[in-house]
């Protein structure tokens, strides 16, 4: 198999990106923890720059997740399926609601 698989088609391309997506997020978490461990910001410029370099792969992962959860999650109400579109729909719904309330007690605790 050619080292370039992977760059061939846009199907397995887009695949390799969302999976590199959670290296930045995982050294993100390291150096959050390491300066919740010494009780302060070590950094806090490098931190807030690398947060910003990190955010598109946040989202980018979590777009393409939640995107799946049509193809990944089956139930029935009142013994109908409930269609893909819906649950994918109510997981944006979701996220967004949450990004909100997140939002607001974050401004409103500062």
């Amino acid at each position: 198999m050619p080292a370039n698989w992977w760059a061939r088609k846009r199907h397995y391309f887009l695949y390799v990106v969302r999976e590199f997506t959670a290296a930045p997020l995982a050294l993100w978490l390291l150096w959050l923890l390491y300066d919740i461990s010494q009780k302060s910001l070590v950094h806090a410029r490098a931190f807030a720059i690398f947060s910003a370099v990190c955010l598109p792969f946040a989202l980018y992962h979590s777009y393409t997740f939640l995107s799946l959860t049509g193809s990944i999650v089956h139930f029935k109400v009142f013994d109908r399926p409930v269609s893909a579109r819906l649950i994918v729909a109510s997981m944006f719904g979701l996220w967004f609601g949450a990004s909100l309330v997140i939002g607001f007690f974050l401004t409103w605790l500062k």
